[in-house]
């Protein structure tokens, strides 16, 4: 029996001694292959060639946003982590299958220590016959006292192992409701980066097509202050104009000139950042589909309904909730660590309080911009609507001949100008309107 508890001790020992594994066994990130990285050196083009890239020829906003969520790296590297946590706790689960009802038991009972009490356990009565001094008696009742003190000993060390069993599997049990908290957070991230990603890229295309149509715009005026320079030559060849105002027409010339390269390269560089979120291959001649929107006032919600569908809060409740079931399930060894347990569930109600107000603040910001833009955008209505009159009266004093061409057509301009400033105060209400539906899906920025 001595043999058999002993190697049992030891088995429990090995096991007890043994770190807690907080990750899958299967593999880490070493690198068993191929040569490092070294300064002088270039890597290999296949690590860093950017893939297979897909060719269009026109985009929308539906496509640009199918493509966006098909090519999120963050995304993709979420998805992965869900995997890894998964992964994870599955190997958290087997080595708790491990530690379940493992306990060491130790036998209560005890042999005879003494010759007296030998004797009555094998029976020999004590009437003289067998002497109690006996050394067939004496020696195995010290053999027997010293398999007490052994079994004494061994259930000593089994109850230590006990506890460090339990113990162990409390830390197990943490570590398996950190996970499933991590994965819930994890998916709550998933469907941020997935709002994130097409607000982000909503944005993007917006600015890409405010860029395209400023850019159409200044074509236009660049032929119109062109006719200007042309206008102030002819003037001055047959000495109706001045050499100043030739110079000045020129200078003008040179000045739309110079913001039509600047409008035409940041459309490029819009473009070609739009091509690499998206996975497509640069073609500086994409053309683009406009947003069929009507601008409508924003009606406003309730700021505590919008709060419970917040990603954000809805991961600070995990975080209250965590730091709740850690106070209750921890043995704590001390009062220390109870009042530490304690003092983290605090911080933890502290934190989404904090967070709430932080996002109470931003869902009026983002109202107050939705407001702002359409207002601008009734602002550009009435602007339009006044340049409309404007340009009736305008046409009605060119056909009674009291006007130019020449100048009815430089007027006509204006409305064009007018119409655009619209336009762009249209697309600027989109934007704040799909940020607004953005928040109230639960990405409140």
């Amino acid at each position: 029996m001595g043999k058999k508890a002993v190697g049992v001790i030891l088995s429990l020992i090995l096991l007890a001694s043994s770190p807690i594994s907080a990750y899958a066994a299967d593999g880490d990130n070493t690198t068993r292959s191929g040569r490092n990285a070294e300064t002088g050196k270039e890597l290999k083009d296949s690590f860093v060639e950017s893939g297979r890239l897909q060719s269009l020829k026109h985009l929308d906003l539906d496509t640009v946003l199918k493509l966006a969520l098909n090519n999120s790296y963050n995304l993709s590297l979420l998805d992965m982590k869900l995997t890894a946590l998964r992964q994870n706790e599955d190997s958290l689960e087997e080595q708790k299958k491990g530690l379940d009802g493992a306990v060491i038991t130790i036998p209560s009972d005890r042999l005879p220590a003494t010759p007296e009490e030998m004797m009555e356990a094998y029976g020999i009565p004590n009437d003289g016959a067998v002497d109690p001094a006996s050394p067939w008696l004496v020696s195995d009742a010290i053999t027997n006292t010293a398999v007490n003190g052994a079994l004494d000993g061994l259930a000593g060390i089994a109850g230590a192992l006990n506890k460090q069993m339990a113990s162990q599997r409390q830390q197990l049990e943490l570590a398996l409701d950190q996970l499933n908290t991590e994965q819930s957070n994890t998916l709550i991230d998933m469907e941020k980066a997935k709002t994130g990603v097409k607000l982000q890229i909503t944005s993007q295309y917006v600015q890409l097509l405010s860029l395209n149509k400023q850019t159409r715009l200044t074509e236009e005026y660049l032929d119109i202050v062109k006719a200007d320079y042309n206008k102030a030559v002819t003037f001055k060849e047959y000495a109706m104009g001045t050499e100043e105002a030739v110079m000045l027409a020129q200078r003008q010339v040179r000045d739309q000139e110079e913001q039509l390269d600047t409008l035409r390269d940041n459309y490029q560089l819009a473009l070609l950042q739009l091509c690499f979120d998206l996975g497509l291959v640069y073609d500086p001649n994409i053309t683009l589909a406009d947003i069929a929107y009507t601008p409508k006032a924003t009606t406003r919600k309730n700021t505590e309904d919008i709060l419970r569908s917040s990603y954000d809060m809805k991961q600070q409740w995990n975080a209250v909730v965590l730091a709740n079931t850690q106070e209750n399930h921890t043995n704590a060894a001390n009062d220390h660590e109870q009042d530490y347990l304690y003092t983290m569930v605090r911080i933890a109600n502290r934190q989404a309080e904090q967070t709430k107000v932080e996002l109470s603040k931003k869902i009026s910001a983002t109202y107050s911009g939705a407001d702002t833009a359409y207002k601008a955008y009734q602002s550009a209505e009435k602007d339009l609507a006044d340049t409309e009159i404007d340009f009736n009266n305008m046409q009605t004093r060119f056909k009674s001949g009291f006007v130019s061409r020449y100048d009815f057509d430089k007027y006509g301009f204006l409305l064009t100008q007018q119409e655009l400033a619209l336009d762009l105060t249209r697309l600027q209400v989109f934007l704040a309107s799909e940020a607004v539906a953005a928040m109230e899906k639960g990405l409140i920025n």
